[in-house]
């Protein structure tokens, strides 16, 4: 392990992406105390219409930070922080990423993944949902019986265990604010079979994706966290 998850939490951003905080900001962080950090983060990914647009009601077992920064979780600078703002320029390299879950301490297998829900445009998703990245994590860490699991990978320590190489956030010109939703998925992940295309998750319906891929490959959403990024010209 190379240092310590905090759960980072801050204010959801609203429907209309009104009142964004931004990655810069100073985040809110809370003690990991299990039960009260998963109902903030569910009543989070609820405003965000994350739930029922993105993925089915689950109430969070595992916290996931993404990190767009070369400290890559030493420092909070660039997390990502339930709907704080990036810009595409910040988002090119891959993150590392941090995961915590406070009530377990073995699993049958990690991955997280990466989608747009607002490709092309929150108005428009023709696109929609694209998928960025599906990461597989090892899971063949020592953990202590009594010792929750907890473990955190730097951006320049990730393996090439991916099912989709990471395809940055490119959000079009005067389409908006994008909602990138980072979703910790558990279950076998040693047969696990890529989307056909990125666009629709392969599915050739619009609005449809990680949800139904997750169902397709046996999988169980344990965790999500998200952030929004526009094109510099609206």
């Amino acid at each position: 392990m190379w240092f310590s998850i905090a759960l980072i939490l801050t204010a959801a951003a609203s429907n209309a992406f009104a009142s964004l905080p931004t990655q810069d900001q100073t985040p809110l962080i809370q003690e990991n105390n299990g039960k009260g950090n998963a109902n903030a983060v569910r009543k989070a990914l609820t405003k965000a219409s994350i739930i029922t647009e993105v993925l089915d009601d689950f109430k969070p077992k595992c916290f996931i930070t993404a990190f767009y920064s070369k400290d890559s979780g030493k420092t909070h600078k660039g997390a990502v922080d339930l709907g704080n703002t990036f810009k595409p320029k910040e988002t090119k390299q891959r993150p590392g990423l941090s995961v915590y879950c406070p009530d377990t301490n073995s699993t049958s297998g990690l991955a997280v993944a990466l989608t747009d829900p607002d490709a092309k445009s929150r108005d428009d998703p023709k696109w929609s949902e694209f998928c960025h990245w599906i990461y597989i994590i090892a899971t063949n860490f020592h953990l202590s019986s009594q010792a929750p699991l907890e473990f955190s990978i730097p951006a320049s320590e990730l393996s090439h265990s991916y099912l989709v190489e990471y395809k940055p956030p490119g959000p079009p010109p005067k389409t908006g604010y994008h909602r990138y939703v980072f979703v910790v998925l558990e279950g076998d992940t040693t047969n696990l079979t890529a989307p056909e295309e990125r666009r629709h998750w392969g599915t050739g319906k619009v609005r449809h994706g990680v949800r139904d891929w997750v169902g397709q490959e046996g999988l169980r959403v344990v965790g999500a966290n998200w952030f929004v990024e526009e094109d510099e010209e609206q």
